[in-house]
């Protein structure tokens, strides 16, 4: 049984082709720019979108932890149990409960009714997250009945999971868009809680394992963008060249801002989008550096 949040279909910038993504819930890091911040925990959150919110008190009669102020519907979130109540009672879907527990084999069946699709787009199934190292034999699994099922694999990762995790997932033929959120270890635990020497190790492996790898960079403007760190970047993906098939830059944007605010939680790191400036900048400093790398959309 896995934990997950959503399962989001006719995606094109997962891996190759027209992809079905299922998104795992839990991570064990904690990126300050995090684009979503509902996949950190791996136990169901309450959302409340507040724009959908008439103030009909519903919600009031099955938990005490709710009151009107001013107008405005307020949660204290310390008594919240997310038991899920107010989102049963609510009539227009303020109250959104995310995270539920699904089998491998049902989310194979929402993943078979598209395999048309795979087929003629040399698609298939991206387990993404969260951080699908944080829940290995579900990853596992699901990966193991798409490739009995003839569909291609691919897995979006931070790296972090055990080393048997990342050898098994090889074994099955697994595409891996793995994260280099920076190449300075200790910069590396400021921003997301954890240093990077595990995470390179096993990205190591991979590349000797002759893996087949998409090396992806998200860029956070005034963050991890800085000449220095991008010429270490640049450093890293020239003297491995030829040891992953691309790398794209994944420039920030601001969606996590409004998904924490729904959680009742602050964002760590807030800046307007990443904006045409930036990814020319980021796109001049590393061809200076002689590093060949594509801009996702």
């Amino acid at each position: 049984m896995g934990f997950i949040f959503n399962i989001q279909k006719f995606c094109l910038h997962d891996g190759d082709g027209i992809r079905t993504s299922v998104f795992l819930k839990g991570c064990p890091l904690r990126c300050i720019w995090c684009h979503n911040p509902e996949s950190l925990a791996k136990v169901q959150s309450l959302s409340f979108h507040n724009q959908k919110c008439t103030v009909c008190g519903k919600c009031l009669a099955v938990c005490s932890g709710r009151s009107i102020e001013n107008g405005n519907l307020k949660i204290d979130r310390a008594q919240c149990t997310v038991c899920g109540k107010c989102a049963e009672v609510c009539l227009h879907d303020a109250n959104e409960i995310i995270g539920n527990e699904m089998t491998a084999q049902e989310i194979m069946v929402e993943v078979l009714k598209d395999k048309m699709f795979f087929d003629t787009s040399g698609g298939g199934i991206t387990v993404t997250g969260g951080e699908p190292s944080y829940q290995p034999d579900f990853t596992l699994e699901l990966l193991t009945l798409a490739k009995e099922a003839g569909i291609s694999r691919a897995m979006e990762t931070c790296g972090i999971g055990e080393g048997e995790f990342y050898e098994k997932a090889a074994d099955l033929g697994t595409t891996f868009l793995f994260d280099i959120k920076c190449m300075d270890s200790e910069k590396h635990r400021k921003l997301t809680g954890a240093d990077n020497v595990h995470i390179l190790q096993n990205l190591a492996y991979l590349m000797e394992r002759d893996a087949d790898i998409i090396i992806r960079l998200p860029m956070i403007p005034g963050c991890n963008d800085s000449n220095e760190d991008i010429a270490q970047l640049c450093v890293f993906l020239n003297n491995n060249k030829g040891r992953y098939r691309y790398a794209e830059i994944m420039p920030y944007h601001t969606l996590g801002l409004g998904k924490a605010e729904k959680l009742g939680s602050t964002a760590a790191y807030t800046h307007d989008n990443a904006n045409e400036t930036d990814i020319a900048r980021w796109g001049s400093l590393f061809a200076s550096h002689g590093t060949d790398v594509n801009v996702s959309k």
